[in-house]
């Protein structure tokens, strides 16, 4: 199958941010709303652990904070069993692993975007540095319990490796269901973790040593150009991951082959949920372009929405509705505004 980058990468990459941003309950009971407090951290906080990670070709930073006391009560608004579905699959992955996903305060991802052939692209080489009010010495070691001996230890630049052989498929952070084969973790400092793939989180070693690392700088520049989100990403485009694209349309193809770069962030507003996606091009024809192409797909939408019925019908016309497609110099920004009605007829329906 031909590769759809804008399938495989972006939204890939953004699904990778919405899985790992959810696992921050800092509580054992069901989340509740809270006032937003003065000491709350920011995704500019983040930054410090965006340091920490290996070169990566896209990066999140999620400021967990915001997440419990904004994000989560409200998509789960109204919905008490999706709520305690939730928990429990929260319980279960700390039962698996030993990582209690209520005590991280703030996360850093990183991912590299790869191509093992020609008409393949993936999102591997993942790492996550978590920071929070856990000591992580006592947490690797109630990991090392859960493994129950099917675990090995490795050494790196005077670290120790914790490889856990799971082998299983397992509600990742109780959002997503997928197969993990070995999850590395190392203790960084008292307050740090990293966890992940574990090549990955023994190159997050190794950059982690030197804390003048700057070869992620533009990435977290670009992530945290909305320093009052909840979510901010930024990544580059390596050429090969959009070469032999076959959407059956030459221009489409080479309009997405045009993107270097994207960026964006998630947040709350008085009203729901606001998302922005830039995608940035080397030339200001081709930006254009490809915001015109993005304009011709929304026109065309509503025929496909019209097959929906029901509230999936309604939701995706809304969606539709508020989707702004704006073109500026190099950039084509797209953003939506998702009011929480719709947040919590989303929950419900899927």
């Amino acid at each position: 199958m031909r590769r759809n980058f804008l399938v495989s990468s972006l939204a890939s990459t953004l699904a990778l941010a919405t899985v790992v941003t959810v696992v921050a309950q800092q509580r054992k009971t069901a989340v509740k709303s809270q006032p937003a407090t003065a000491t709350q951290t920011t995704i500019s906080e983040a930054a410090s652990e965006g340091i920490l990670l290996p070169a990566s070709d896209a990066l999140m930073l999620v400021d967990v904070r915001r997440l419990l006391t904004e994000a989560i009560p409200r998509s789960m608004a109204g919905n008490p069993a999706k709520l305690a579905e939730f928990n429990a699959d929260l319980e279960q992955f700390k039962t698996r692993t030993g990582l209690d996903p209520r005590s991280f305060e703030r996360i850093a991802v990183g991912t590299r975007i790869t191509n093992p052939s020609a008409t393949i692209t993936k999102i591997d080489h993942t790492v996550v540095v978590a920071r929070g009010t856990f000591n992580a010495s006592a947490l690797a070691a109630a990991g090392r319990l859960a493994a129950k001996g099917k675990y090995r230890e490795e050494q790196h630049r005077g670290k120790t490796v914790y490889v856990f052989s799971l082998n299983d498929q397992i509600k990742l952070f109780g959002l997503l269901k997928m197969r993990v084969s070995d999850l590395a973790m190392s203790v960084l400092d008292d307050r740090t973790l990293a966890f992940g793939e574990p090549d990955a989180v023994r190159a997050t070693i190794d950059s982690s040593a030197n804390r003048s690392n700057t070869s992620n700088a533009d990435l977290i520049a670009l992530a945290q150009r909305n320093p009052n989100a909840i979510v901010g990403f930024g990544g580059n485009v390596p050429p090969a991951a959009t070469r032999n694209l076959d959407f059956g349309n030459e221009e489409i193809e080479r309009n997405i082959a045009a993107i270097r770069q994207f960026y964006g962030s998630v947040g709350t507003t008085a009203d729901g949920f606001d998302m922005l996606t830039i995608l940035r091009a080397d030339k200001a024809s081709e930006a254009k372009s490809l915001g015109d192409t993005l304009l011709a797909v929304k026109q065309l939408a509503p025929l496909f929405v019209g097959q929906l019925s029901g509230q999936k019908g309604r939701l995706a016309k809304n969606a539709i509705d508020n989707l702004k497609i704006v073109m500026q110099g190099t950039e084509v920004q797209i953003s939506l505004a998702v009011p929480q009605a719709d947040i919590t007829t989303l929950v419900q329906v899927f």
